[in-house]
């Protein structure tokens, strides 16, 4: 009985170790992608810890002003005696002391004010690039995510393609075997099954590249296959880009990031100088034993002190001194901070009408790419008819299905273009895209997502 147990075990392993492992299939929203990615990125976990830290310093702006404490104590246990001259080493246990210091120190200057702002400016500013970086993954995800339903849709084509010529080729090797097909005809059709083959593998491994780039971005194990659901609409943008940019254009991140830049120069100018010219106030107290310390055989002493030092900086009044020119470099810092912030809105004006002309553009080309589809389509049922009837050439049939299939291939790739086009510009306006459309995410029903097209 254990023998048989035995060979029982031994069949299952190997069956086991013989066939893989069947791939796990999980369906996956657009929405349910993103939020996958934003909560396994290693980088916005690190971002937010940044975010913690800086928050955490903005909450204690009153660590800027609070004073410095020291505390000392200290013990004599050799006194001073000779060790190797006349009258050599002696321990005078009468000599033992001890010290006990305490002080409390504090340093006031105008500048304080502009440390704390800016220290609350940071954290605004740390918040922001985690916004942004929080949008920048997101806007990845949904293109990934688009560019896989493109490469599925153009894969399922190229399969009923491979599909059609494998029928006809079966039809022409029956004709050949009678005797009612030319040798060259025979031979376009086994290549175009073999071609349509190729492309087919392409396809296949450029969808299983991206696919695998794609789980990794997501966080989710390597040989996954998902089922799409989801897509973002392709609606026509009618909107002026003028209104758009009067209206966004003080939104964007990169414009805010740059206002920030000037009021963080700002602040550190104020500082440079209030520190370079403004007076400061020293105040400082203390407590403890006399400098010598205190014998253990004698009575307890002790001394207290307190001082206030005012000191008022010159030399960055005179011109050229180093002083001088650290202010001058601050003030010219500002200057160039505004500089940059006029070509940053020029930058994003043009971008926000580029990305406008573009989306026009491509929905103008997408209505041609839709019509051509519907006449290649046509093209093919006519071909295949005067085909069976022998009134069109193989070759010419041949030349339509292909014709079809780069019609279809075109549509599509005009259509996630377009897709990018929008995102690009909901995060040139820093809005959701679904604000764009103004519709929420088009959640198929079917085993693919489904394209809404107008």
């Amino acid at each position: 009985m254990n023998r048989i147990w035995l060979r029982v075990l031994a069949i299952l392993s190997f069956f086991l170790l013989t066939f893989p492992a069947v791939a796990e299939t999980v369906t996956l929203s657009l929405d349910e992608a993103v939020k996958q990615a934003l909560d396994n990125s290693i980088n916005l976990k690190k971002g937010a810890i940044d975010l913690t830290q800086a928050g955490y310093s903005a909450k204690n702006l009153w660590s800027e002003i609070f004073p410095g404490f020291t505390l000392h104590g200290g013990l004599t246990f050799l006194p001073n005696t000779p060790l190797f001259t006349s009258p050599g080493f002696s321990y005078n246990q009468d000599g033992l002391t001890y010290s006990l210091n305490f002080g409390i120190s504090l340093s006031l200057n105008p500048s304080l004010r502009s440390s704390m702002k800016n220290i609350e400016l940071a954290y605004r500013s740390q918040l922001l690039s985690y916004d942004s970086a929080r949008t920048q993954l997101s806007i990845q995800v949904i293109k990934n995510f688009l560019y896989l339903i493109t490469r599925k849709e153009n894969i399922s084509n190229m399969e009923k393609s491979l599909g059609l010529a494998e029928e006809k080729m079966e039809k022409d090797r029956i004709a050949r075997e009678n005797g009612l097909l030319s040798e060259l005809d025979w031979l376009n059709s086994r290549l175009s099954v073999e071609s349509a083959r190729y492309d087919l593998s392409n396809a296949k491994g450029t969808y299983q590249n991206a696919l695998g780039e794609f789980l990794a971005l997501l966080g989710m194990d390597a040989g996954t296959d998902i089922i799409f659901q989801g897509t973002v609409e392709i609606a026509p943008i009618l909107s002026d880009p003028e209104q758009l940019i009067l209206e966004y254009l003080p939104k964007r991140p990169d414009i805010i990031s740059q206002q920030q830049t000037i009021e963080r120069l700002e602040l550190t100018k104020n500082v440079t100088t209030l520190n370079s010219r403004s007076p400061t106030l020293d105040v400082s107290a203390g407590w403890g034993t006399p400098g010598n310390g205190v014998n253990f055989n004698a009575p307890f002493a002790d001394n207290v002190s307190g001082s206030l030092t005012l000191t008022v900086p010159v030399d960055s009044w005179i011109p050229g001194t180093k002083q001088n020119q650290t202010v001058r470099a601050a003030n010219a810092e500002v200057e160039k901070a505004k500089l940059d912030l006029s070509d940053a809105e020029t930058q994003a004006k043009n971008q926000i009408r580029s990305l406008i002309s573009n989306l026009h553009n491509t929905w103008e080309s997408l209505e041609i790419a839709r019509l051509r589809v519907e006449l290649a389509q046509s093209t093919v049922n006519a071909a295949e008819e005067g085909f069976q009837n022998g009134t069109v050439e193989s070759q010419d049939y041949e030349d339509a299905r292909k014709g079809l299939n780069d019609a279809q291939q075109q549509l599509l790739e005009g259509e996630y273009t377009y897709q990018s086009l929008l995102l690009d510009l909901a995060t040139a306006l820093n809005v959701e895209w679904k604000t764009l459309t103004g519709q929420q995410a088009n959640e198929s029903q079917g085993p693919d997502a489904s394209r809404s097209v107008p």
